[in-house]
């Protein structure tokens, strides 16, 4: 009778807490316009590696935070481009390059509670439900989560567009990530903080990755807007070669405005990562076809 009791009251622990995932998570996904069904867990090891993005397309914001375990702690370190509303007169923006950079220090305890809600998001099974109507949104926002082992992928979410409830079981998992990983560092103490050699080179790697992503991606025009400006204040030489092919892909004719200030972005961002200018004064009334002829001869001197 006891090896019968003791046996029943692992199960049933066991199964709690398969299936009834803390409120913090269920908060996260919850919506008339899909059901969920929470599937078994994956165990993410403490190790693994975590990066999420977000940002606002008509709020002028982009951020990348990486989480890296490290012995006894996980640095968190935070990159955030906030242009604001600032308006201009000039035929382009003015080079401000509005990123900051601050790092902090996370538990390692408080890291793998985040691991579990990343694992019991990833775990759920979303499925839409009938309806009758459907509703749409001029809010335009990106959602990004990746979480690698070694050079394992255990989750890789990309998604970039308008809230509505046609799309919304398709950013649900990827915006519940990113929220409860917001969440798990509001109360870090984050300072502002200069750049490794490694996380600079880190984040040059996270540029080639996502641009080969992002590229013909319709909705990510922005994001690819604003990682070029965010890549020329936190990267390294190692993202010349994708800035490269920014300013060589697609002839001036065939270009529409995004593509045109992707390249006035990689103009600037070539121009900080390797401290030559070689831009018409003043910045914001630049030719751009002949500067940019003029970097990508910059460019190819430097090979």
């Amino acid at each position: 009778m006891r090896t019968f009791l003791i046996l029943f009251a692992t199960v049933t622990a066991g199964s709690t807490a398969w299936s009834e995932p803390e409120d913090r998570v269920k908060q996260h996904l919850q919506s008339k316009y899909y059901t969920v069904t929470w599937g078994t867990p994956a165990a993410f090891g403490p190790n693994s590696e975590l990066e999420i993005g977000d940002g606002y397309g008509h709020g002028g914001t982009l951020g990348w935070v990486r989480f890296r375990p490290d012995k006894d702690r996980v640095d968190v370190l935070a990159i955030q481009f906030d242009e604001g509303r600032e308006p201009y007169e000039s035929k382009w923006p003015p080079d401000r390059a509005p990123v900051t950079v601050k790092r902090a220090r996370m538990k390692p305890d408080a890291y793998a509670t985040l691991l579990r809600d990343l694992a019991v998001v990833d775990a759920a099974k979303l499925k839409p439900v009938d309806r009758d109507s459907v509703g749409s949104s001029s809010t335009n926002f990106w959602v990004y989560t990746r979480l690698v082992a070694g050079k394992k992928p255990l989750i890789d979410h990309n998604w970039a567009g308008y809230q509505g409830s046609l799309t919304e079981i398709e950013y649900a998992k990827p915006q519940a990530a990113v929220a409860l990983a917001r969440d798990a560092v509001k109360g870090l103490d984050f300072k502002e903080h200069s750049l490794t050699d490694e996380e600079r080179s880190w984040a040059s790697a996270k540029f080639a990755r996502d641009w080969n992503k992002f590229k013909d991606l319709e909705y990510h025009w922005w994001v690819r807007e604003r990682y070029i400006q965010t890549i020329g204040v936190a990267g390294d030489k190692a993202a010349l070669p994708i800035l490269r092919d920014i300013l060589s892909s697609n002839p001036p004719k065939d270009r529409g405005a995004s593509e045109d200030r992707c390249a006035y972005y990689a103009i600037n961002a070539v121009t900080r990562l390797t401290k030559t200018d070689v831009r018409s004064k003043p910045v914001e009334e630049m030719d751009l076809e002949k500067t940019r002829a003029k970097v990508l001869e910059l460019l190819r001197d430097r090979k």
